[in-house]
């Protein structure tokens, strides 16, 4: 068994809705990745402040949270609060780098729901502009509140991993099968994108499954309940589709590689992921 964290430190970031304070939910998660130090940042929107001075709207935003840090710093974790001023992806971006975080959290709320945290458009900057690994965590409404989906139900976590076989989805394997003790089960996912001929296709499939069972048996072996999956279509909806239709509670890819990840950064495949996905996405950069 692996003792390996796979985030030690993390970074949290903070609109000022209340749908934001759902994110402190997300520390039983947390630990179970390794979370040791927590650093919650907030970037201030000046026009938000309706002449409030700077100064009164910092108290006031840390008498807020006062009693979430406090437990959280009750279960031996590590607090920090940041407030700051200007653009919220920069400013998290310059904090994150300043405090060399292992991960940064942010909430995410669909266009289709309400538009109560963080919109789609930081978030897309925030994932270009940063280089550390990026929890995109989603919402659910329950009549007039908003819940924030778990990651790991209770013990169960059902984590996505879909590859196109370049080595940035290789170590996103191996990151996840070296602290395979924290999952339940996991789903090996390969798309064949549409445009190819049928004999293209069978090609592909037949060396897909011959890779995806090296990792399936590799998972096996540390005890996961694992399976692997070949589809063809549009990346993005197959990933979307299968991870709904499958119940995952995270899809974890990384942003660069040979395939339909190649230009993900800025392509429509993670637009189409992160923005569509009803789940969690956990999104690896220059891994």
């Amino acid at each position: 068994m692996s003792d390996q964290a796979m985030f030690k430190k993390v970074l949290l970031a903070m609109d000022s809705s209340s749908a934001a304070l759902e994110l402190f939910n997300c520390i039983p998660d947390l630990k179970k990745m390794g979370l040791q130090d927590l650093l919650i940042v907030h970037a201030i929107n000046m026009e938000s402040l309706r002449g409030e001075e700077v100064s009164a709207y910092k108290e006031r935003f840390a008498r807020r949270l006062e009693d979430k840090i406090k437990a959280i710093e009750q279960e031996n974790i590590g607090v920090k609060l940041l407030i700051t001023e200007g653009n919220p992806s920069e400013e998290i971006v310059k904090a994150a780098d300043a405090e060399n975080v292992d991960l940064i959290l942010i909430g995410s709320i669909g266009e289709s729901i309400i538009r109560e945290i963080f919109l789609g458009s930081t978030v897309k900057e925030l994932v270009r502009l940063s280089k550390k690994p990026i929890l995109v965590e989603k919402f659910i409404t329950l009549g007039e509140k908003t819940r924030r989906i778990p990651i790991f139900l209770q013990k169960w976590a059902t984590v996505m991993l879909p590859t196109d076989f370049s080595e940035s989805a290789e170590a996103v394997y191996q990151k996840f099968l070296d602290n395979a003790e924290k999952l339940h089960r996991v789903i090996l996912l390969h798309v064949i994108e549409k445009g190819q001929t049928e004999q293209d296709i069978k090609k592909q499939t037949e060396n897909a499954k011959k890779h995806l069972q090296t990792w399936e048996e590799k998972f096996r072996a540390r005890g996961v309940d694992v399976e692997f999956k070949i589809s063809t279509g549009v990346a993005s909806q197959q990933i979307n589709d299968i991870a709904e239709f499958e119940g995952v509670t995270m899809i974890a890819m990384p942003t660069r590689g040979l395939g339909y990840f190649a230009n993900l950064l800025i392509g429509s495949t993670a637009d189409a992921v992160v923005r569509r996905s009803s789940r969690p996405v956990l999104l690896f950069r220059g891994i």
